[in-house]
């Protein structure tokens, strides 16, 4: 099947150069799950990293963009942990 050797030959080929050597979840839900649910049900129209992206931006982009860019990991987690509180008292 041609995803399957798809991703085969991307882990084979950009393992060496990855510190995860390419376990990367997309990458493992398209090999192992995508194919058997597109097989038992169809179409997968809700398979979308719209959410994820937006997410990681957010989460990630925006606090770090507020930060003073040294030292930035506690200034971001500040922010979002600000971000939070006001997100559950509303």
């Amino acid at each position: 099947m041609l995803i399957i050797e798809f991703c085969q030959e991307f882990v084979n080929t950009f393992s060496n150069y990855s510190a995860s050597h390419c376990k990367i979840p997309k990458l493992h839900v398209l090999r192992y799950h995508v194919i058997p649910s597109i097989r038992l049900y169809g179409s997968i129209n809700g398979m979308s990293t719209e959410t994820y992206e937006t997410l990681h931006k957010n989460n990630v982009k925006n606090p770090y963009r507020m930060t003073n860019k040294k030292n930035y990991v506690p200034q971001m987690l500040n922010t979002v942990y600000i971000d939070i509180s006001i997100f559950i008292t509303t």
